[in-house]
């Protein structure tokens, strides 16, 4: 029995269908090149979204829970975390300035993944 062209397209987009990645009536008719890029625009979204979830892991790891991280660092750096999360999720950068976002830095810097984690932020040279 062959696996053709035509199979392979059709098992890889009913997966990233039932991974809830995308949906069966997104899905073009009799178009390959769109498929695809459909299926690779999913992939790394969901990719995305795992890093974007390993940054949480990580930091619950480190510091236990958020009510930690509003107790010992503040809440602004309890929302620099969070909108750090999001720029990771979206593949953007966020801006740290001030106090609080020093602080979150400083926590992420400890991170097991800091490094990958920071390269979402910017630092402001006046914040340094």
């Amino acid at each position: 029995m062959t696996y053709s062209c035509a199979d392979f397209t059709a098992d890889v987009m009913q997966c990233l269908v039932h991974s809830q990645a995308i949906r069966a009536t997104d899905i073009p008719d009799d178009d390959p090149g769109r498929s695809a890029d459909m299926a690779v625009e999913a992939i790394v979204s969901m990719h995305r979204a795992s890093l974007s979830s390993r940054f949480v892991r990580e930091l619950l790891d480190e510091v236990d829970s958020l009510d930690v991280v509003a107790s010992r660092y503040g809440g602004g750096a309890l929302m620099f975390l969070f909108y750090l999360q999001s720029a990771i999720l979206n593949e953007s950068c966020i801006a740290a300035q001030g106090d609080s976002a020093a602080r979150a830095v400083a926590l992420v810097s400890h991170l097991p993944s800091g490094e990958e984690w920071l390269k979402h932020v910017r630092m402001d040279p006046a914040h340094a």
